[in-house]
């Protein structure tokens, strides 16, 4: 059921979900609100995958590059609009409240772009799949706490094991939308379900357009209830810009982004015969 305004206690009651990242007419902030001291968007989707009319919901932006605590960093006692309760395990069979208590209770705090000698670093994600392994340059100086909440979320083992369950290729009015979704932690993609029980505070910049390769965080009705889910682009997507967090982007693999992209879809845009994530691991390289 629908989870609107109910306030979420503890891990057990406390894992939730977002809804699928939708395309068909968001809006960016005005110029007015980008003048305040925190910066207001807003996300206007006429409808998703599903047909379902979304309204505009206007949202607070961290300022890009402020690194901070989870507490701070994400929303936790209040669901984001239109969000269902999530399941207490992935459709991989993985216990979705550990891993939240995991990343909560110190992994977050732990991951930091700096190693132990204080130097800086730069994470990269590489996601091993079924037709090759996709290369992501993890982007910290623009979304800090979207990269950390994917290093997070891989060293937990949270993305073993699923499909890319979207596969969309089409033209619009304004442009390309060519993109492959996973993360939704059933499986499906479907409407209000895609967090372990916390959600991202959006890090939106102008100065990351969507370009082919891009890695960014899937939202829905809610501009912030990204959380798990993300995508990557397989073309150029200029219709999405300044709408989501671009938080990565391919240095390899694009031809299997494509492949994936290119696989034939049912109903939905779900693949016939979704790809696999194998294993995604994380590398820290020196700056």
């Amino acid at each position: 059921m629908p989870v609107n305004g109910n306030r979420w206690f503890g891990f057990g009651c406390g894992v939730a979900s977002i809804v699928l990242l939708t395309l068909a007419g968001c809006k960016s902030g005005s110029d007015d609100a980008k003048k305040k001291e925190e910066p207001k968007a807003q996300v206007e989707v006429k409808k998703d995958n599903l047909g379902k009319t979304i309204p505009a919901q206007p949202a607070s932006l961290v300022k890009p590059g402020k690194m901070l605590n989870f507490k701070d960093a994400v929303i936790l006692d209040l669901a984001p609009e239109g969000e269902l309760q999530p399941p207490e395990k992935t459709y991989t069979g993985k216990n979705a409240v550990k891993i939240y208590e995991t990343i909560a209770s110190g992994l977050w705090d732990q991951t930091t772009f700096t190693n132990n000698d204080g130097k800086p670093i730069r994470y990269r994600g590489v996601i091993t799949t079924d037709l090759g392994e996709i290369h992501i340059e993890l982007l910290g100086e623009h979304a800090p706490n979207h990269v950390r909440n994917f290093v997070c979320l891989a060293k937990t083992g949270y993305y073993d094991g699923m499909g890319f369950y979207y596969s969309i290729n089409r033209r619009v009015e304004d442009g390309t939308v060519a993109y492959i979704e996973t993360g939704c932690p059933r499986g499906t993609g479907e409407t209000g379900s895609g967090s372990i029980g916390y959600w991202l505070r959006p890090e939106i910049t102008e100065k990351l357009t969507h370009t082919e390769g891009v890695l960014g965080a899937c939202l829905g009705e809610d501009i912030e209830s990204a959380a798990c889910r993300f995508y990557i682009t397989a073309e150029p997507n200029p219709y999405m810009d300044g709408k989501f967090t671009i938080f990565g982007r391919v240095t390899k693999g694009m031809d299997v982004v494509r492949a994936i992209n290119k696989r034939p879809v049912g109903e939905f845009d779900r693949p016939t015969q979704p790809v696999v994530i194998r294993t995604v691991t994380i590398q820290a390289i020196p700056e």
